[in-house]
């Protein structure tokens, strides 16, 4: 494809404004499947901020901006702008305070300090520039080569989710129109009907692929991080008494990123897995409690953790997600412990026919309901719903070591389940969780 200079030529820039707003996108509303994708491009780059950027004729309006406060910046001032120019090519900038294009740009040299930049366009069916999914750090740096693929990749999925809302724009509105004609036109609405089924399924395609992505680039960066921990093992073996208390402090804190790291990887795939196998079985929720303590003897014994399970039953569900969440839910419980007493979680189980949350459910469903308490730290009560949230983690780093997908993960397997969750709780004096599965 040919790179359209938009600054330079009028009617294309024309033409180009014309095919961004037939999108109907800019100064629409905050959507989770955009932010998600900001979220993991910045995991996976290990920058602060990530943008889904659209450039508008004098601006340029962010439908995501994960680290960054503002919704859009003057179009002179932005980087993208000089991205879509040619919309074939990565547009990267190691250092702009040594590109004399950017040296003294004011998100340069004033916030947020773009001194690295990333941007990879976003392209239309008809070949329009309409902005760019990029990233930004304050420090010069450089993407590896599975870094900037994931980014395409990323870039591919919101064009996937641009064209998708373009699609479903068009088939809502022709909707409308075909409900206002006579029931002459059955075979007309017929035919939209099965338009919409059309799309419906490639938007589950477009989920798989990203769960598919979520999945193959965890793996591919469980090989560089197993090499620092490797090396980090060795420096602390053989040269640890040689460093200063300054070298000694960064070597701490390179062991307590990589060992996040790790653990946010391995959360990321067990997250991408609860789709997986729904094959239901008879489990005993005794022996799947005995189990997951058998696997967390380290920490249950380090901490003299009591745990207990008042009452057995038996049930059915998909056997290796349902162990998921009764190991996410134990180790939540144990990681937020109050240091001052000894650790206490109880499990109970109950038949019921009431969802306390869920006023419309019929009276005569049966429920299997798991009830975990434990005497840990607790939280506020205006943030039991956000706790199940993907990336969500509460108050300080210090006080809520985790990596913000456990619960999420506990959440998305309960719905696998057609269930309910709740959370209740006060600081310091324990959470509980109520797990309802359909009988």
């Amino acid at each position: 494809m040919k790179a359209m200079h938009y600054g330079q030529d009028p009617q294309e820039e024309e033409k180009r404004l014309k095919e961004l707003r037939s999108y109907d996108i800019l100064d629409s509303l905050t959507e989770k499947d955009y932010e998600d994708i900001t979220t993991l491009a910045s995991v996976i780059c290990d920058v602060p901020i990530a943008l889904i950027s659209l450039v508008d004729k004098d601006r340029q309006w962010f439908k995501s901006h994960h680290g960054l406060d503002a919704e859009e910046t003057h179009r002179q001032h932005s980087f993208c702008s000089h991205a879509i120019t040619n919309p074939d090519e990565a547009f990267i900038i190691p250092d702009s305070r040594l590109d004399d294009r950017f040296k003294n740009n004011p998100l340069v040299i004033g916030n947020p300090n773009v001194i690295f930049y990333a941007g990879i366009p976003l392209v239309s069916n008809s070949g329009y520039g309409l902005g760019t999914f990029c990233i930004i750090d304050n420090k010069p740096r450089e993407l590896t080569e599975a870094q900037l693929n994931a980014l395409n990749i990323l870039a591919g999925q919101v064009m996937n989710l641009l064209e998708l809302r373009k699609t479903n724009n068009k088939l809502n509105l022709q909707r409308e129109l075909l409900e206002q004609r006579t029931k002459n036109l059955d075979n007309i609405v017929a035919e939209r009907v099965a338009e919409v089924e059309g799309q419906k399924i490639q938007l589950e395609k477009a989920n798989k692929e990203l769960q598919a992505f979520n999945y193959i680039s965890s793996h591919d960066l469980q090989e560089p991080l197993r090499k620092i921990q490797t090396f980090a093992s060795l420096i602390n073996d053989r040269e640890y008494n040689n460093l200063s208390e300054t070298g000694r402090e960064y070597f701490m804190k390179i062991g307590k990123a990589s060992s996040r790291m790790s653990h946010l990887i391995k959360d990321l795939l067990a997250y991408s897995r609860t789709t997986e196998n729904k094959q239901y079985d008879t489990i005993s929720l005794k022996a799947v409690v005995k189990d997951v303590i058998e696997d967390l003897e380290e920490e249950t014994g380090k901490l003299n953790a009591n745990i207990t399970v008042t009452t057995n039953a038996y049930f059915n569900a998909i056997a290796f997600q349902f162990r998921q969440v009764i190991c996410n839910l134990l180790s939540n419980s144990l990681k937020f412990s109050r240091p001052d007493i000894m650790p206490e979680i109880t499990i109970d189980y109950e038949l019921t026919k009431r969802v306390e949350y869920q006023t419309n459910i019929a009276e005569e469903k049966e429920y299997h309901l798991i009830t975990f308490r434990d005497n840990g730290i607790g939280f506020d009560s205006r943030y039991k719903d956000k706790i199940f949230q993907l990336f969500q983690r509460l108050e300080t780093r210090d006080l809520q070591p985790g990596t913000g997908i456990g619960l999420a993960i506990v959440m998305k397997i309960i719905e696998n389940h057609k269930g309910y969750i709740t959370a209740e709780s006060k600081p310091n004096e324990g959470t509980m969780f109520k797990i309802y599965i359909p009988v």
